[in-house]
């Protein structure tokens, strides 16, 4: 597989909140330039420098997944336990759709044998993704959380 680079993207500039910059979740941060990306790349916080865009790294998951494409990121948590599906709250049914619902409940049964779990969040309501049937958790974390630091 070719190296995937973000490009244009920044979904998960808008999506992820990140303390050292005092950014909320679902707003677009200040440094980001649309078509450019991060105006501040070499000294951004290490918040950003640590996450990991699933797409950017995963084989099999087409420029449809892209995730200004899919709206929403797709990143690991839980050392790689939990895969977690931040959709952007201007699309929230985005994750529902093809191809992306089947390949995320195919992913949530392969996983359940070994443990592994595969959550969804849209803005502050959660859901919990299996094989046949996903549990709504309602509401999982507050309006203003800086939620998953980025």
């Amino acid at each position: 597989m070719a190296e995937r680079t973000c490009g244009a993207c920044g979904l998960c500039c808008k999506l992820m909140g990140v303390a050292a910059l005092a950014k909320a979740p679902h707003s677009w941060c200040g440094h980001f330039q649309k078509g450019v990306g991060c105006g501040v790349y070499e000294s951004r916080p290490q918040a950003c420098a640590d996450f990991s865009c699933y797409w950017l790294k995963a084989e099999g998951l087409d420029d449809r997944w892209r995730p200004d494409r899919a709206r929403f990121i797709l990143h690991r948590e839980d050392g790689g336990r939990r895969l977690v599906v931040e959709v952007d709250p201007a699309s929230p049914n985005a994750w529902r759709q093809a191809p992306y619902y089947a390949t995320l409940k195919a992913w949530a049964a392969r996983g359940a044998a070994d443990g592994l779990s595969l959550d969804v969040l849209v803005g502050q309501r959660g859901f919990e993704i299996h094989a046949d049937h996903d549990v709504d958790l309602g509401v999982v974390r507050p309006a203003q959380a800086s939620a998953r630091s980025a």
